[in-house]
């Protein structure tokens, strides 16, 4: 025969509380059947309920946080365009991409034969792909950051100055950048990679400055850096006529047959890769 159920419910003397709109008992609901007791606690689903909707909060505002960055980096974008439109594209100078850099193409051969002036303020590409393109000087130094591809043969043949945060030049075709080359960028990075490129002197005065003298004959002339860190390959055949360098750190390896026959004068803090014989 079943026994009768029992149903207790004791407040424990603990007041009301009110929760946002509702009304909510703190106290302990027990029910008791059949030897088998189940406890609720209402104070426990107070405490959970206030996180979950503290959690709603917080997510509310990191949803805003995510907002507010993804739109200030917008705005950051709209504005690189609007002054990459008004110092290059407005100006006749050249295109610019969704990033604001000023793109400067000389694609056929023979254009660009008069100066290429980067303009001020904003990221510079110079791109010389046709053959015997740019062959006047280049000057990237009001620019924030540049880099220069000279890609056609016999293209770039007068001075290239650069300056800003980062400067890289490429010179990746036979007998381009036949003028010289002064960096004075955050950073510097410069290839010689085919014959007879920079033959003329080569200076670096940045932070890093990184030379490589790939191609034969290639860096011809006198490479100078005072860069803080410098690293100069001279890996072409009779490349690298005289090194010298200061700064923290210089690092030069002669490797190309006949290279750095002029010697390497290294008389930074550390001197690593061919001795230092300066002279």
């Amino acid at each position: 025969m079943l026994r009768p159920t029992r149903l207790q419910v004791a407040l424990l003397g603990v007041p009301l509380i009110t929760v946002g709109c509702g009304l909510t008992l703190a106290g302990t609901l027990s029910v008791d059947a059949d030897d088998a007791a189940t406890s609720f606690d209402l104070d426990a689903t107070v405490r959970d309920a206030g996180a979950v909707d503290g959690d709603a909060r917080d997510g509310d505002a990191a949803d805003g946080a995510t907002t507010s960055e993804a739109d200030a980096r917008d705005a950051s974008t709209i504005d690189a365009n609007d002054v990459c439109l008004s110092v290059c594209a407005d100006a006749g100078l050249g295109t610019c991409d969704s990033n604001g850099t000023c793109t400067i193409a000389c694609v056929a051969a023979g254009t660009c034969t008069g100066p290429v002036v980067c303009p001020p303020g904003v990221p510079c590409a110079v791109t010389c792909t046709g053959a015997g393109s740019c062959t006047s000087t280049i000057d990237c130094n009001a620019a924030t950051s540049c880099t220069i591809h000279c890609v056609g043969a016999g293209s770039c043949t007068q001075r290239i100055d650069c300056s800003g945060s980062k400067c890289e030049i490429g010179c990746t075709a036979a007998g381009t950048c036949t003028g010289p080359i002064v960096c004075e960028a955050g950073t510097c990075d410069i290839k010689c990679e085919n014959p007879d490129s920079c033959p003329q002197s080569i200076s670096c005065i940045a932070n890093r400055c990184d030379i490589d003298c790939a191609g034969a004959r290639a860096c011809a002339a006198d490479v100078t850096s005072k860069s803080t860190t410098t690293t100069v390959n001279c890996g072409g055949m009779d490349s690298c006529k005289r090194v010298r360098c200061s700064g923290t750190a210089c690092d030069v390896r002669c490797t190309g047959m006949g290279s750095c026959t002029g010697g390497v004068c290294c008389d930074a803090g550390s001197c690593t890769g061919t001795p230092p014989a300066c002279q």
